[in-house]
């Protein structure tokens, strides 16, 4: 193993000195040389005595003053040029620095794991990209000893070598071999700043990288020589680098934007000690800007989980500017982003619905260590019609699936439907899921007085999809004596002269509420639901309800059992039959033990929140984050050069790049051909 020379420069500030110096006696072998190298500062005379006195009796230890002062890049060009006559590797070191055990032994060996290693740096406290962690949310600096607790929890995670685009120079291993061929430092650079990324740069010209040592770690208190007189030196120098590297900006945000690894990356949420407080997003992304399902569950379940849990957990919720216009989350929330806003990362983000576009999953990959989701339901694809509109989302289910940290669902029907669609998804992985409910609101809305239709009539609810199966119950209640209300129906107006309908989508809550109310009973004829909206209505509005006999409805029959005796399941258009005049006889709901029992959202929020924490307190899968990483981050560049490609609307590369896809890669060719378009508005009002 290489023996290496230690530069320390000194302008000032004895006390940081001191102790860089007590570490370094602590922490080097003696067959490396430490030389401090005094630029004549204030007090240099009396800092000269301080070294002195610090390194007596330390044999590899040696002093030296400039004659006058140099400035800094001097100073390190004349200790490696003049003052040391060795064949040592260097070691440039602040003074404002503190080393750790084994940190000396550790860099050397990485940058001599590869022939074109050329410059090693350590992990820190504070040194922009070497910094443990290298980002974090919270609004003042971390301390120094979190900092370091956080390297003691990554450094056997993350991999033992990173080759980062360029080095800080407060801790900068180069091999003695690059110095002879290259030179050291540029003197154009002065008193300091920057001289360190113009040696990278240069050497990097000739193949050699710039490598940080995950396992070693340095600290550096930063700035204290310098003092005010940094900003100034930073910009007078920046100015040179960039007109000799005008790539120089672009490659470091390419290496945070894409190329740093996701432990990497999320270090501060993996490790603990940097917040109090778990960071939970809430993303609303794939609400619809109209209530159906979707949106009452995902803004039921936001608004009571905030309620009780907002002091518990750092909360912020992600939406669509125009669900956010037409349901106003950002009015009641403090912490609301938009998509192309949003920033921050998150212990863990929670979707209360299936992820439906590819975009979603970008955003889910870039901002979260973890993500759950709710599936509501897969009829999008168990339907052809409804699957051949949007393909890809066979697809964006399928890789929502295989990155997920855990999985939700609003009844074991619509878990048990997508784990047999997506088998092999759930053989890979042992995944976490659990069985949600909806829940019911304690209070009921004020009804309107509007002017209806019919006095005594059973409530319809669908829609025009298939399953909804409204057509045909439509032709068939035609026969029957009693009235019938439709909300869903095509249009608003009459559609026989027992039925009446209204189109959905526009109606008030208060209407819908005053419909519900003043009618005799419930009739919900889908033959495919993820969760069976209108049983709920039943039960909050203590009217009796006739659904498809299917296995979801016996499940819910099943959950609210002291409700069951007022649910009525059919099978045939005959059953129906019988099953609307039993109702019209006895309209009147009947409890099991004579008392109404209701689930709320209060008990769904409570549920979700022990599940999440259960998920956010397990050990990150590192080798899953890494596989979402990468999928999603070139799925992600390969989206985006395609949009580039089809706004400059030429042919030729971007062209045939689009024909290697199509041709190669189908799947990826869906993503990018139909990422930007929404999916289908009539699927997301279903």
């Amino acid at each position: 193993m290489k023996n290496v020379t230690i530069v320390i420069p000194v302008y000032k500030d004895w006390e940081s000195l001191s102790v860089c110096l007590n570490s370094l006696k602590k922490y080097v072998k003696t067959r490396h040389k430490v030389l401090i190298v005094n630029d004549r500062g204030p007090n240099w005379e009396e800092m000269g005595h301080c070294i002195r006195q610090s390194i007596k009796g330390c044999h590899n230890f040696f002093y030296d003053v400039n004659i006058e002062n140099m400035g800094f890049v001097k100073t390190c060009n004349r200790a490696v040029y003049e003052l040391d006559q060795t064949d040592n590797d260097i070691l440039l070191l602040n003074s404002d620095t503190k080393v750790t055990e084994g940190f000396l032994e550790e860099m050397l060996q990485v940058l001599y794991a590869q022939e074109k290693h050329g410059v090693v740096c350590p992990r820190s406290n504070h040194a922009m990209l070497l910094s443990m962690p290298v980002s974090h949310n919270t609004k003042k600096p971390l301390k120094d000893e979190v900092c370091y607790a956080v390297f003691e929890q990554m450094r056997d995670i993350l991999p033992r070598y990173t080759v980062i685009p360029t080095g800080v120079g407060f801790s900068f291993l180069i091999k003695r071999s690059l110095i002879r061929k290259f030179g050291l430092f540029d003197e154009v650079y002065g008193r300091g700043y920057n001289e360190e990324n113009d040696f990278c740069m240069r050497i990097n010209q000739y193949g050699y990288s710039v490598i940080m040592a995950n396992r070693a770690f340095v600290y550096h208190f930063e700035g204290r020589s310098f003092g005010t007189a940094r900003k100034k030196l930073e910009m007078e120098n920046r100015r040179i680098l960039l007109s000799r590297y005008p790539f120089y900006d672009a490659m470091i945000s390419r290496y945070f934007n894409h190329s740093m690894a996701p432990a990497e990356y999320f270090a501060d949420l993996i490790a603990e000690q940097v917040y109090e407080k778990k960071r939970l997003l809430f993303s609303l992304y794939e609400m619809p800007a109209s209530f159906n399902g979707t949106a009452q569950y995902g803004l039921s379940i936001v608004k009571y989980f905030y309620r009780l849990f907002s002091k518990r957990y750092d909360i912020h919720i992600l939406i669509n500017e125009m669900a956010d216009e037409l349901f106003g989350v950002s009015k009641s929330y403090p912490k609301v982003w938009y998509p192309h806003n949003i920033k921050g990362t998150f212990h863990l983000a929670f979707s209360p619905s299936q992820v439906f576009h590819i975009e979603h999953l970008f955003v889910l990959n870039r901002v979260s260590l973890k993500y759950v989701f709710c599936m509501q339901d897969i009829i999008s694809l168990r339907s052809n019609y409804l699957l051949m509109e949007d393909y890809e989302r066979y697809d964006v289910f399928r890789k929502s699936i295989q990155y997920c940290a855990a999985m939700t669902s609003i009844s074991h029907f619509s878990l048990k439907d997508t784990m047999g669609y997506y088998a092999e998804e759930f053989a890979d992985r042992d995944i976490r899921t659990k069985v949600i409910h909806h829940g019911l609101p304690k209070s009921r809305k004020k009804p309107e007085k509007a002017k209806l239709p019919f006095d005594d009539y059973f409530i319809v609810f669908g829609n025009f999809y298939k399953h909804k199966y409204l057509q045909e119950t439509i032709t068939y209640i035609k026969k029957l004596k009693e009235k019938f209300i439709v909300l869903g129906s095509e249009k608003t107006g009459k559609i026989a002269a027992n039925i009446y309908g209204y189109q959905a989508g526009k109606l008030s809550d208060r209407f819908v509420s005053q419909l519900v109310q003043c009618a005799k009973a419930i009739l919900f004829p889908s033959v495919y639901e993820g969760f069976g909206l209108p049983i709920l209505d039943g039960i909050h509005y203590d009217k009796k309800v006739i659904v498809c006999d299917n296995e979801l409805n016996r499940e819910l029959k099943g959950e609210f059992d002291n409700f069951s005796e007022n649910i009525y399941l059919y099978d045939s258009p005959e059953e129906l039959k019988s099953v609307i005049k039993k109702v019209s006889r006895e309209p009147g709901t009947v409890y099991k033990g004579g008392k109404k029992t209701v689930r709320t959202w209060y008990d769904a929020a409570r549920e979700l929140e022990e599940f999440l924490h259960g998920v956010m307190e397990e050990k990150t899968d590192i080798q899953v984050l890494n596989a979402r990483w990468k999928d999603m981050r070139y799925l992600e560049n390969v989206h985006r050069m395609y949009v580039e490609g089809k706004q400059t609307n030429k042919m030729g590369l971007v062209l045939r790049f689009k024909l290697y896809l199509y041709d190669h890669h189908p799947v990826i060719f869906l993503f990018l051909h139909h990422g930007k378009r929404m999916i289908n508005f009539k699927f997301r009002n279903r």
